[in-house]
């Protein structure tokens, strides 16, 4: 009741406020209201609390509808009227997709390099998001030519880009046969649903989406689709939920290793019992893959256990972590290539393709340090071949001093 009533309140301030017809009032009061921290576990509520921004984000672009700010926050409240997290994502409506979906396409009109305030993704993403989410949903329902067509119509609305696409076929690509990926994030895990449910590419890896473990529907899903087993019977997966947990070792067929607490270093969370029960009735039987840039967190406490391959991690329980430097070369340079379907205008694409720059320099320092001068400079060549910050500048500054420092350090020897 407390909540409700906040929301109710916080909505009429804003209305009293707005009589001043400034469409700022209105976009500042929706946004306090989008962000308010209250606990509310009800759904109903939940929306209650949206229905509300959306009124105020509908009043501030009678005021001003050249506003792309506006227009980004209305589609995102749509977005959580229809589905605020991955529990909600089998129950998307198709009209609250249409809705948000024009918003974000009014955004990019407006303003094709939106530089304004970002919830989590760009509107580009975003358009990718919401039919991705909108075509899963389908897929759950076992409506599969309607989840080929909303992938499709998200395509031709301005999502899935040519470049995320291609970067999610490298990650593909550099998946063993029949191996599992575990995804995380937006840009991985729903344009890879789109490159192996709407282009039948690479369906024999299982993509599995680290954050959904923590739904009751996608466990049950994955079983119910035998792309993946798990050691808990169907009726105990949609049970169990978090626990309290120390660290702990954990043994599967001759490898061991601690995991520590996922959430406030004392609790393991609902999704990783789910991913423990994967591993352990897989054995390591399949090969396994995390995408790049995964939380910590969520990798189970196998962060010491991985190889890093550019494009992915790979999970290698022996003691071979090598890959060989031409392969390393071959996978820069493959990578790189794609560099000429990035669409400077995003954020999130220059976000995800910083995070492969970072790595290279990374390891040109290694190599620099480790007096392997000739690999470094070879790699460096190739990054600015492809990549100089001059032709795609780094999303941050950071990341251009960090580049400035790696050539400064060659250049002085």
């Amino acid at each position: 009741m407390k909540s409700s009533i906040t929301v109710v309140l916080l909505f009429l301030l804003s209305s009293i406020y707005g009589q001043n017809n400034d469409y700022r009032v209105f976009l500042d009061s929706a946004k306090t209201l989008f962000y308010s921290e209250d606990n509310i576990d009800q759904e109903k509520l939940k929306q209650s609390k949206y229905y509300h921004v959306v009124s105020l984000l509908e009043k501030a672009i009678e005021l001003n509808p050249e506003s792309s700010e506006v227009r980004y926050f209305l589609g995102y409240a749509y977005s959580r009227l229809n589905a605020s997290d991955g529990h909600g994502m089998i129950a998307m409506n198709l009209d609250l997709v249409y809705k948000s979906s024009e918003q974000f396409q009014k955004t990019i009109e407006l303003t094709p390099k939106y530089s304004d305030e970002i919830v989590i993704l760009d509107p580009y993403s975003k358009l990718s998001a919401e039919w991705g989410s909108m075509a899963m949903s389908y897929w759950h329902n076992n409506k599969i030519d309607s989840a080929i067509w909303a992938f499709g119509e998200g395509k031709r609305r301005g999502g899935f880009s040519d470049f995320i696409l291609e970067m999610n076929r490298g990650v593909l690509d550099a998946c063993a046969p029949n191996s599992i990926l575990i995804s995380s994030g937006d840009n991985f895990s729903i344009p890879l649903w789109y490159l192996q449910i709407k282009e039948n590419y690479r369906t024999d890896v299982s993509v599995v989406d680290v954050s959904l473990l923590n739904t009751n529907w996608y466990p049950a899903f994955l079983s119910k689709t035998k792309s993946i087993s798990f050691d808990l019977p169907d009726e105990t997966l949609d049970t169990i939920e978090y626990i309290k947990w120390v660290d702990s070792t954990i043994t599967i067929e001759n490898f061991s290793w601690t995991v520590k607490p996922s959430y406030s270093d004392q609790y393991l969370l609902r999704g990783d019992r789910v991913f423990l029960s994967l591993l352990k009735q897989n054995k390591f039987q399949r090969e396994l893959y995390f995408t790049i840039a995964f939380m910590e967190a969520s990798r189970l406490s196998l962060k010491d256990y991985l190889t890093p391959l550019l494009n992915v991690d790979k999970l290698t329980i022996s003691n071979d972590k090598t890959q060989s430097n031409e392969d390393y070369k071959s996978s820069i340079k493959n990578t790189l290539q794609k560099s000429q379907y990035l669409n400077l205008n995003s954020q999130d694409e220059l976000k995800l393709f910083d995070n492969f720059r970072y790595n290279i320099l990374g390891q040109i320092n290694d190599y620099w340090d480790i007096n392997e001068k000739k690999k470094a400079k070879e790699l460096i060549i190739l990054l600015d071949e492809f990549a100089h910050e001059d032709k795609i500048p780094f999303h941050n500054i950071e990341g251009k001093e960090y580049a400035n420092y790696i050539r400064k350090k060659i250049k002085k020897n």
